[in-house]
């Protein structure tokens, strides 16, 4: 099913680990701001009170966040998570263009905390550029960023938009494994793939 490897479980996992020592780099000092200023509002220094707030977009993540979180941990930064499920394919591999929300996220209050997106992939950037939209319109957070496992490169953007953080690149081409899937088969697959041709359709859309 498979046409070339993007990338070895030990890859990934040592990627995602030096990416949770660059956010760390990022998020941590600002636990040191002024709590007074934070009080009034001005400031959100990230604590085990206040922690980073990971907003993990379903279902292509979750493998990714499971571990982004503990190597975060390992860092000493403080962070919760809370998930949102979108979607612009209805079937096989190719998006809609449509974004549609199957589910929401269930904290509420953001507003003046460091929150940061993470999702499995950037490709046409339309679902992140949407998303990061609808987030900092809905919640108006202290700062808002966006860290994506695979983002695409060689022409795949259809919208001007990129993620601050992403652990690796990747061809634009359709890939599974670690989260990555076709009608939800190959996701427990620990290396990253490109699709063979013709492989999309080999399962049924729905189970």
């Amino acid at each position: 099913m498979a046409s070339s490897v993007v990338a070895t479980e030990d890859e990934i996992q040592k990627r995602i680990r030096d990416m949770a020592q660059q956010l760390a780099a990022h998020y941590l000092p600002l636990t040191h701001q002024d709590s007074a200023a934070a009080e009034e509002g001005v400031e959100a220094p990230i604590s085990l009170d206040n922690p980073l707030i990971l907003v993990s977009v379903l279902k292509g993540s979750y493998i990714f966040t499971a571990d982004l979180v503990r190597y975060l941990h390992d860092a000493g930064l403080p962070n919760v998570c809370d998930f949102v499920r979108l979607s612009s394919y209805n079937a096989g591999t190719s998006s809609t263009g449509q974004i549609e929300t199957l589910l929401s996220l269930k904290y509420k209050n953001l507003r003046n905390k460091h929150v940061l997106i993470v999702e499995d992939v950037c490709d046409s950037g339309r679902t992140l550029s949407y998303f990061h939209k609808y987030m900092q319109e809905t919640y108006a957070p202290k700062s808002l960023k966006t860290l994506v496992l695979v983002n695409k490169v060689d022409g795949a953007r259809k919208v001007d938009y990129e993620p601050e953080y992403a652990v690796m690149t990747g061809p634009n081409e359709y890939i599974i494994g670690y989260g990555f899937e076709v009608n939800d088969r190959y996701r427990d697959f620990r290396h990253v793939f490109v699709l063979k041709d013709g492989e999309a359709g080999r399962y049924p859309l729905k189970l």
